[in-house]
């Protein structure tokens, strides 16, 4: 499997950009477009040229919904090991606003994608196996979505964000790498998961 050329510069430069525009879209409502302008350059200037090959036309299709069913068996499970435990955790704050915000969710959930995936190609282009970038994608990626579910309680808001959002991630990431490393597998997949989960 090809590994996506880059320079520490350009990851550095890169991540500064997703970074950004993570922060501006969870604390600012009209950065909404935030992570998905910085996303699409963070991932130029990383990957230049070879980042056209996770553009390209998604193979295996059809495992999608399988990972959006597994998604959400996975999600009901823990959520409800978590909650015999005595942990409350909070909703998505944008959950029953679907209306308000479906033309702006595939702009979103594309920078989420160029985030998540920048992070798993950015590790293996340092050598790092896909099992382990795919891990640490999902952790940071997790981990930046502490501000939108904070509960007040720094264990039970780390532990929502890695067991919900980074296992989603380690479910996109797999789209990803079962369609043919391709970026509109995992974000046909994100979209289905937001759209059913918002729609509750």
């Amino acid at each position: 499997m090809k590994t996506m050329r880059t320079t520490t510069s350009g990851l550095l430069m890169g991540s500064t950009l997703l970074l950004i525009g993570f922060l501006a879209l969870m604390m600012v409502d009209w950065a909404w477009w935030g992570l998905f302008v910085g996303g699409l350059v963070a991932w130029i200037l990383a990957f230049k040229d070879d980042g056209k090959l996770a553009l390209s036309f998604p193979r295996k299709l059809w495992i999608a919904p399988i990972g959006v069913m597994i998604y959400f068996v996975s999600s009901m499970v823990i959520g409800l090991i978590m909650s015999v435990i005595g942990f409350e955790w909070v909703s998505n704050p944008a959950a029953g606003h679907l209306g308000q915000i479906i033309w702006m969710l595939p702009f979103m959930l594309m920078g989420e994608e160029f985030l998540g995936i920048g992070i798993l190609e950015g590790a293996r282009s340092k050598g790092l196996s896909m099992l382990t970038s795919s891990l640490l994608s999902a952790v940071i990626f997790g981990l930046l979505h502490i501000p939108a579910y904070w509960d007040g309680s720094l264990i039970s808001t780390v532990l929502h964000v890695l067991l919900l959002q980074g296992v989603a991630r380690l479910i996109f990431n797999y789209i990803y790498i079962k369609t043919g490393r391709s970026i509109w597998g995992s974000w046909i997949t994100h979209m289905i998961v937001d759209i059913i989960a918002l729609a509750l």
